[in-house]
C-alpha cells in the first residue's frame, strides 16, 4: 500500500463523514419540519383543555352560589378525612 493509497483512503473517510453529517442534519431538519407542521392529535388535546376549563368554571360557580349549603358538608368531609388520616377512630 502506497502513501497515495493511504491519502486517498483518508480523504474518502473524511468525505463519508461529512456526507453522513450532512445527511443527519437534513433528516433532523425534515423531522423538525414535519413535527412543527403536524396537527394530528391536536383536537383531543384541545377538547380536554376545554372540558377541564368548563369543569373548573362549573365547580367555582356552584360553590360560590351554594356555599351556605355546601359549607357544612365540606367542613364535615374535611373533618372526617382529617380524622382518617390521623387515625383517631381506629380501635384495636
Amino acid at each position: 500500500m502506497t502513501m497515495q493509497d493511504l491519502q486517498n483512503r483518508w480523504l474518502l473517510t473524511q468525505i463519508k463523514a461529512v456526507e453522513g453529517v450532512k445527511s443527519l442534519a437534513a433528516r433532523a431538519h425534515e423531522a423538525r419540519r414535519r413535527f412543527s407542521e403536524d396537527e394530528r392529535g391536536q383536537t383531543p388535546t384541545e377538547y380536554l383543555m376545554i372540558v377541564g376549563l368548563m369543569a373548573v368554571v362549573i365547580i367555582t360557580v356552584f360553590v360560590f352560589y351554594y356555599w351556605s349549603n355546601v359549607k357544612s358538608a365540606a367542613q364535615s368531609w374535611v373533618s372526617n378525612v382529617k380524622q382518617s388520616v390521623l387515625g383517631k377512630n381506629i380501635t384495636k
